[in-house]
């Protein structure tokens, strides 16, 4: 079976391995430079957050992810020689709020997830750092990855797995004959294909237009900035008030984000760099004396309900979509990948498809 996958990223990437591995011959086309846009400006977060919040079916995706990611990061170090930096480094939520602190604990419960409560007595002792007074939750099993480490890892498992890896060739034609998918047009080249995924993002609806698709994918940017600490100073993922903070590994910490509608503008601004600046060294006063180390911003591929769409596209056949994850596609890709192995191989299924279709009428 040969296979083109349409997007660069997370998805793409990890897509295309999981098909290489079964035996299809694979080649991913994209538009710019591999694992370079959302999945490469995200924080890594292997958790939706505040996932109360958050549908069944992410929830769903999310929790057998969290379950298989650990395996597949061994598989990746084995195969590329990259660490991707998986660390379970726990997710405090500082919430003063007890309705919403009894449905977070409530779904915490539903779903056995384990954590702890934390008043403000035992948050001072345990989380010294944070300035004020707050309520905590402490989630301690939810992990990171360092995203762009993944990506490097993805993409080297890849070239390593026969994977054809085409940059820099934007896709100008979904090719099909009467409703078959044929292949794809790139660079006033045809590459033939029995099927397509597209993974293309924040692009999605521009690709699928081509076939006058409609696809309710549209992009959301994201502001980011980053300083360098010393090791172990920040312990925990931290969210409060919709924002987060994330410790690497190496003592870089990662403050975000903003959610703002402007097509496709990538570019940064002053008063988002105030805006995380002034929350992240307002809860960490540690971070008042460390210098902005780098501030950036990517485009999340927003559904209108936040689900993905994992599916095949009625009217043609052998055409697959896996975009449209928002703010989630790391802790989702594995389980999305999953999904879309099943549709595409026609075999038993991981997860109830129907939430994950384009009709969700």
């Amino acid at each position: 079976m040969k296979v083109v996958v349409v997007g660069g990223g997370l998805l793409g990437l990890l897509s295309a391995r999981a098909l290489s591995r079964e035996g299809a011959k694979v080649t991913v086309v994209e538009q710019g430079d591999f694992g370079q846009e959302s999945s490469w400006a995200g924080g890594g977060i292997l958790s939706p957050l505040y996932p109360w919040n958050y549908s069944k079916a992410v929830n769903d995706l999310a929790a057998w992810s969290q379950r298989y990611y650990p395996e597949l990061i061994e598989q990746l170090i084995l195969e590329s020689g990259v660490d991707p930096e998986w660390t379970p480094s726990g997710m405090l939520v500082l919430e003063d709020d007890q309705d919403q602190i009894t449905k977070a604990t409530t779904w915490a419960n539903q779903r056995d997830m384990n954590y702890i409560e934390w008043d403000p007595q035992a948050l001072a002792e345990h989380e010294s750092e944070i300035g004020g007074e707050h309520r905590g939750l402490l989630f301690p099993e939810i992990a990171q990855v360092r995203n762009p480490r993944l990506l490097k890892s993805v993409l080297e498992s890849c070239k390593r797995t026969g994977v054809e890896l085409l940059a820099n060739h934007p896709v100008t034609e979904l090719i099909h004959n009467e409703g078959q998918i044929s292949g794809i047009r790139s660079n006033q080249t045809f590459y033939e294909a029995d099927v397509v995924v597209v993974c293309a993002g924040a692009w999605t609806a521009k690709i699928m237009a081509m076939l006058e698709q409609d696809i309710q994918i549209r992009p959301v940017r994201g502001q980011m900035i980053m300083y360098r600490t010393e090791v172990g100073q920040i312990k925990r993922i931290t969210l409060m008030d919709d924002h987060y903070v994330i410790p690497r590994r190496d003592g870089r910490v990662l403050v975000g984000s903003t959610m703002e509608e402007t097509e496709f503008d990538k570019s940064t601004t002053e008063q988002a760099r105030k805006q995380l600046s002034d929350f992240a060294e307002g809860l960490y006063p540690c971070l008042q004396k460390v210098e902005i180390e780098r501030h950036w911003a990517g485009l999340r591929p927003a559904s209108p309900d936040g689900i993905p769409y994992i599916c095949s596209v009625p009217q043609y056949e052998g055409l697959f979509l896996n975009a449209g994850h928002f703010r989630n596609g790391v802790v989702l890709a594995h389980a999305s990948v999953q999904l879309l192995l099943d549709l595409i191989g026609k075999r038993p299924l991981t997860f109830d498809p129907e939430p994950y279709q384009l009709d969700r009428s």
